[in-house]
């Protein structure tokens, strides 16, 4: 399959052209001919850029249809690429013991594996990264050699860790080690205990009566995975990092060699605590939204120390809850780029260059993916983006419902087919 894409903007520079054969970008210039049987799209002058990579997307559950409308709300903003942690692993987690790991040998007739289920065969069918958790719903040690066998050469996958210590983490280093896991390690501190914490442990929290968190649990988590990073030399993505404390140790350690990279979520980058004001149960997340003052600080980390942006995506459907009950998790990748683009590039926070490496670029180098830029060589993971268009959000289970944004995502390219929006 050959695709000519003429009249495409690069990064602002003048119209290009762009071959893409067998999804792999083969020529740029600016001018190219087409050949026969290459089908010819233009471009008109909007920019061409690589699609975004979302690691830090959450299910709640794994059915194939649920993963189905995921990957359609991906696309529409401009979400090529995704990995979805199951969310059921982290509610089932004790607290740590050191009782000794039983191994699973094999799945029986009635266990599943957990790429059994729909949502990873969907997964595994568009390319996209998978997810494993290392201790199954017993916190037994998966058999996770069988696994990453069970994958496709061409499927990446990670090992998401959360809350493991002494005898269930050391095991599982072995395996990334060993099998050449990526690692992701949410830095939330728990998951699912609503009596914990909702805000921040600000006046704000007393003054609406909703339990509040401290800082502590995110800066502990963080100096844990930074000292595993500097042990072992294994690169680990931490994720959803908001405290000022917390990159305060990222820093320190990374001077000392330790090879971490940092995501933060963009809600914590646009919205701030005071939002909560309103009880609305969309804007209920973890880690909880900061002050402005905390906002103002992690904005300027864009610039070097914050490596990686997420949606920080939850596929729960809309829930009537009152607001202290409702699940956490808040819906947005559906706009994640206009959102991007409109508060952070025209916003005159970061460059449209920048963001591309959040998004995209250092995803990808993180993952060892042949793409997230636009050059010869590289995978045709890819976005028309209207710059100059705009967008409203469509969904009412998403706190930016109505909202008007910059940027138009006019389609997505992978393994050189063209989905159009």
């Amino acid at each position: 399959m050959a695709v000519l894409l003429k009249n495409a903007r690069l990064m602002g520079e003048s119209c290009m052209c762009v071959r893409v054969v067998e999804g792999i970008i083969t020529e740029i210039s600016a001018h190219l001919e087409p050949r026969a049987h290459e089908e010819v799209l233009d471009c008109e002058s909007k920019a061409l850029l690589p699609s975004a990579i979302d690691l830090g997307v959450f299910l709640h559950n794994l059915n194939r249809h649920t993963y189905i409308h995921l990957k359609a709300q991906a696309r529409m903003g401009g979400v090529g690429s995704l990995m979805g942690v199951p969310l059921a692993p982290l509610y089932s987690l004790k607290e740590a013991d050191m009782e000794p790991l039983e191994f699973v040998q094999e799945y029986s007739d009635t266990a599943f594996s957990p790429l059994d289920y729909g949502a990873a065969q969907e997964a595994i069918a568009c390319d996209d990264i998978i997810c494993l958790h290392p201790l199954d719903s017993h916190q037994r040690l998966q058999d996770l050699a069988l696994l990453r066998a069970s994958l496709p050469t061409s499927i990446k996958a990670c090992l998401y860790l959360y809350n493991l210590e002494g005898q269930k983490l050391l095991p599982v280093l072995d395996y990334a080690r060993m099998l050449d896991f990526k690692l992701v390690c949410g830095v939330r501190g728990y998951e699912g205990r609503f009596s914990i914490g909702i805000m921040d442990e600000t006046p704000l929290a007393y003054t609406l009566g909703l339990p509040s968190v401290s800082p502590l649990i995110q800066i502990k988590e963080v100096g844990k995975v930074a000292a595993l990073a500097l042990h072992t030399h294994l690169d680990v993505l931490l994720d959803s990092v908001v405290e000022p404390d917390a990159f305060k140790i990222i820093a320190a350690t990374r001077t000392l060699g330790a090879p971490l990279w940092v995501q933060t979520p963009l809600h914590h980058l646009i919205l701030d605590q005071d939002i909560y004001q309103h009880y609305d149960s969309r804007t209920k997340i973890l880690p909880p939204l900061k002050d402005r003052a905390k906002q103002a600080y992690l904005r300027t980390l864009l610039a070097q120390e914050i490596d990686i942006l997420t949606s920080l995506h939850y596929t729960h459907p809309l829930s009537l809850h009152i607001f202290e009950d409702a699940p956490f998790g808040m819906h947005s990748i559906d706009a994640f780029f206009s959102l991007a683009y409109t508060h952070l590039v025209k916003g005159r926070c970061i460059s449209l260059e920048r963001l591309v490496e959040l998004i995209a670029t250092n995803p990808a180098r993180f993952l060892g993916l042949n793409c997230g830029v636009v050059e010869v060589g590289k995978e045709a993971r890819l976005m028309l983006v209207d710059l100059e268009g705009k967008s409203q959000v469509d969904n009412p289970a998403s706190i930016y419902h109505q909202q008007v944004l910059d940027a138009r995502i006019e389609w997505i390219m992978q393994s050189g087919k063209v989905m159009r929006l």
